[in-house]
This record gives C-alpha cells, sequence and structure tokens, in this order.
C-alpha cells in the first residue's frame, strides 16, 4: 500500500492567503486586496475596471448622481436663465433616457455591432457622454433645445453603459454561480463610493470653476473601457 507523507507548508500557505483567515490590523487591509485579486483574476481584470469605472466613475462622480446632478441644476438656472419650476420640467425630460433603459437592453442583446454584443456599446457609451459633455462646456450661449439635446446625449450614455454592465455582470454570474455575490458586492461598493465622491466634490467643484467647466470633467469621466 502506497503511503503518501502530507506537507505541512502546504497548509499553512493556504491558511496565510486566505484572507478569512487573517486577523489584526494587517488582516484587515489586506482582506479587501485579496478580494480584488481573486476578482482579477477569475473574471479578467478588465470586468473588474468596467464595473468600476461604470458605476463608480460614471454614475456616481459623474453622469450619474454625483458632479452632474448639481451642475446641471446651477447650469439650466445661470445659463439658461430658467425658473426652478421650469428646470424641473426640463430635469425630468433628461432622464427619459433612464426611463427607456429597457430599450437600451434589449438592443444590446438582440442587435450585435460587427459580431460583437457588448464592445461597441460601450464605445457608443463614451463617445455620447464624452461628445455631449464638451459641448455643453466649450459652447457659449447654447440654445435651450441643443443643451436639453445635449444633456439627454450625456444621459442616454451612461444608461446605455450601465445596461452594458449589467449585461456583463449576469453573464459573468452565469459562467461563475460561486462568484455572483462577490459581482454584486463590487458593483455596490464601486456605486456607494462614487456617489459619495460625487456628493463631496459637486458643490465644491460648481463654486470654484462653475457649471460648464464641471461639465468638461464630466467628459473626462463619461469613457468607458472597451
Amino acid at each position: 500500500m502506497e503511503v503518501t507523507e502530507e506537507n505541512p507548508q502546504v497548509g499553512f500557505d493556504c491558511e496565510e492567503n486566505n484572507p478569512r483567515k487573517m486577523g489584526g490590523f494587517w488582516g484587515f487591509v489586506r482582506r479587501p486586496i485579496h478580494w480584488f485579486k481573486m476578482l482579477c483574476k477569475e473574471l479578467h481584470w478588465t470586468f473588474v475596471l468596467g464595473v468600476m469605472i461604470v458605476y463608480g466613475a460614471s454614475q456616481g462622480v459623474g453622469v450619474g448622481v454625483g458632479l452632474s446632478r448639481v451642475s446641471t441644476q446651477y447650469y439650466l438656472k445661470d445659463e439658461q436663465k430658467l425658473q426652478p419650476s421650469e428646470a424641473q420640467v426640463y430635469f425630468g425630460v433628461i432622464l427619459i433616457p433612464w426611463i427607456v433603459k429597457p430599450l437600451w437592453g434589449l438592443l444590446t442583446d438582440t442587435l450585435p455591432i460587427l459580431s460583437h454584443r457588448r464592445r461597441p456599446y460601450f464605445f457608443l457609451a463614451g463617445f455620447l457622454g464624452v461628445i455631449s459633455m464638451l459641448v455643453l462646456s466649450l459652447h457659449k450661449k447654447l440654445h435651450l433645445a441643443f443643451a436639453l439635446f445635449s444633456l439627454m446625449a450625456g444621459s442616454a450614455g451612461i444608461a446605455i453603459a450601465d445596461v452594458t454592465i449589467d449585461a456583463c455582470v449576469t453573464h459573468n454570474s452565469i459562467n461563475h454561480p460561486s462568484l455572483a455575490s462577490d459581482m454584486q458586492s463590487l458593483c455596490g461598493l464601486s456605486s456607494s463610493i462614487g456617489a459619495l465622491v460625487g456628493f463631496l466634490l459637486s458643490g465644491i467643484f460648481v463654486h470654484l470653476v462653475g457649471p460648464k467647466v464641471t461639465f468638461c470633467s464630466i467628459a473626462c469621466s463619461s469613457s468607458h473601457p472597451s
């Protein structure tokens, strides 16, 4: 009968590399790092980066709820000279692309571009976000209709990116069911941190540089990875 000798060092390494076994301050610091490394290894770093950019930078800091919301309100009031009641009506118009968000999801699922279902829509979303914000920031005395169209285009860009990354999350959840909860945690964490940073910086940006320059900075956060 063959006898196999156990290597005690293997068990030690496994326990040492398992972030759940780590204790103390360094264990608390290293646990998220190991978690991110595990997600990058199992799901590929481009997916993890895409989730962080779309949910964190675009939705949180940029076009979603952070800088864009405050800068849009001040832009409609200061640049377009609208009354608060009028601005609220137009703000609802700007959110129409989010209301028809299922339509964008249907397009990404049924209408591939150049035999690709996800990547071209990321490029389209980034293009819409960057161009619309640059038009708002660089054009002087832009007509209200064109301003609303640009704001709707920016809203459509982030909505398209949102449904596209959601589709990627769903696809990876099917292929890696054991990591489905980790992917949801990554999405929620990125969105929460991005929204917090966006709300903290929105008032400072608008006060120091004005809403139009803030739109220019939002354009930088509207670019999405392929």
